[in-house]
């Protein structure tokens, strides 16, 4: 049985990581910052019929040292997903840009000391799209991080960067492959949410009250986790980065989709210059500025080609969303 250690279990993507791990019979070390939520974690494993006998739990913060070495102890892969996300932007850019940096530095360089085979690193568009005037996107590009970007995807830039560095200094075999996901939407196993289902959410429960002129590619969390585990599995993936994004859609086709599923999302759709104005007086409009009017699609085919990921339909992946916010009160 392989061993594998698992940071930020208690995440939306983490969570669908461990659940298709276990499926596929692996023993995880799974870090949490905070014990207290080790039993809802245990609960959402074992409602999906999995054996929470194979997972040890470490408390362990991306910040400390503390744990660490006794999390890594006799696993032979690592699956780093833990990474802090604001739900808006911090005065202080350290208060992000620290544990998500420094946070990788620590896992993967205890990784490389202990001669683990293979890091899969959970990383986002967003370290490759940001900063650019350009719409259309590889694994080529990188977020521009010395132009004044937004500090979430500055923090995903630098910590992939630091990676990537760490591996290629490294004189070991320890091969890495990270995951570029697009806008992550689809079922929750706990109260834990992405912050592209807030968009969800928010267009159920009009603090969206218009559909906005924004344009962003979508993906299944489950294709998310089994992306992760088939790049774990697949040699072909080391030393790649690999965009997921199942298919860019403007809000007013989300509100559609909603629609068809019985949600009351909004008809309405606005202008740039009508969102523009709306943002300064709806709080949760104004993180949308920057992706106004823009069109921005992924030009690669790298998750189909090298991990034979086949999409699930993205109806099913926004009308699950919404049932699962409904299940847990986010609607």
């Amino acid at each position: 049985m392989k061993k594998i250690l698992l940071t930020g279990i208690s995440g939306y993507i983490a969570m669908h990581c461990a659940r298709e791990l276990l499926s596929r019979g692996y023993e995880i070390n799974a870090t949490v910052r905070d014990l207290q939520k080790v039993d809802d974690i245990k609960k959402a494993l074992q409602d999906c019929s999995l054996d929470i006998s194979k997972v040890n739990f470490y408390k362990a913060d991306l910040l400390s040292d503390e744990n660490w070495s006794e999390a890594m102890e006799g696993c032979q892969e690592v699956m780093h997903v833990a990474s802090p996300y604001p739900l808006s932007q911090p005065k202080d850019e350290n208060i992000l840009l620290k544990p998500a940096v420094e946070g990788t530095e620590r896992v993967v360089s205890l990784a490389i000391k202990n001669n683990v085979r293979k890091i899969v690193l959970t990383s986002s568009v967003a370290a490759i799209s940001s900063g650019h005037t350009k719409d259309q996107f590889s694994e080529e590009d990188w977020s521009l991080v010395d132009k004044p970007i937004p500090t979430y995807p500055k923090s995903k830039a630098l910590a992939e960067m630091k990676a990537w560095e760490l591996i290629k200094k490294s004189k070991n075999k320890t091969k890495l492959t990270v995951i570029n996901p697009a806008g992550v939407i689809g079922p929750s196993l706990t109260k834990e949410v992405s912050s592209t289902q807030l968009i969800i959410s928010g267009l159920i429960r009009k603090r969206i009250p218009v559909n906005l002129p924004i344009h962003i590619g979508y993906v299944d969390v489950r294709d998310v986790a089994l992306a992760h585990v088939k790049a774990l599995e697949n040699d072909a993936s080391d030393g790649h980065r690999i965009i997921l994004s199942n298919t860019e859609l403007w809000t007013k086709e989300v509100s559609h989709i909603l629609r068809q599923g019985g949600y009351n999302s909004p008809k309405i759709s606005v202008s740039i210059p009508v969102a523009k104005f709306l943002s300064y007086f709806v709080p949760m409009l104004k993180p949308a500025r920057r992706f106004l009017g823009k069109a921005m699609t992924k030009k690669s085919t790298k998750a189909e080609d090298i991990l034979g990921i086949k999409y699930t339909d993205i109806t099913k992946s926004v009308l699950d969303d919404a049932q699962s916010l409904h299940k847990f009160g986010k609607t």
